[in-house]
């Protein structure tokens, strides 16, 4: 076998080995990604709602029985800014480092890699019902909401202004 033979041959098996991991290793979509690839990606999770637009929120948002899940994005460029999920209807669930079973839901739906980052991440600060960690690849908001418990990822650049507009909303009204 020649050299030029052997060489494109390696290369072939990696490129059909990659092909395969890529085929079969779960997207995630996270902030940061395009909405497209958040709305595939949210077909191809059975625990997800099917996305619609909704103008009011600037985003997409579904329901699927007690699961609430939303993306913010931005108009200019349809860029994910944040996404949210809502468990309604179960007061055993509360999104807190601690609570296995919301962990595991966040594994579920994302990964281990976020739900170890949100387990792991350092508690920064708590405003009203919200309360901020930062971890070491994104930033998360959890909090008690009326009938449920809520969990947003927002890009760690993003922990900053989100405790300040927390803070301003605090004395100021806000459309929530």
């Amino acid at each position: 076998m020649s050299k030029i033979h052997r060489f494109y041959s390696i290369i072939s098996a990696a490129l059909s080995g990659l092909a395969l991991v890529l085929t079969v290793a779960p997207a995630n979509a996270l902030p940061g990604q395009h909405i497209n690839t958040v709305v595939n990606w949210t077909k191809a999770k059975a625990q997800l709602p099917t996305l619609k637009y909704n103008s009011e929120a600037h985003g997409y948002d579904g329901r699927k029985g007690k699961l609430y899940f939303y993306v913010n994005v931005t108009s200019q460029n349809g860029t994910v800014t944040k996404e949210g999920i809502t468990i309604s209807g179960d007061s055993n669930v509360k999104f807190t480092k601690k609570n296995a079973r919301t962990v595991q839901l966040i594994q579920d739906i994302y990964n281990s890699n976020v739900a170890n980052d949100f387990s792991k991440s350092r508690s920064i600060t708590k405003v009203g019902r919200d309360q901020f960690y930062a971890g070491n690849k994104f930033a998360y908001i959890a909090a008690e909401v009326q009938g449920g418990s809520a969990f947003q990822i927002i890009n760690l650049s993003s922990l900053q202004g989100e405790i300040d507009n927390a803070r301003y909303c605090q004395t100021n009204q806000c459309d929530l």
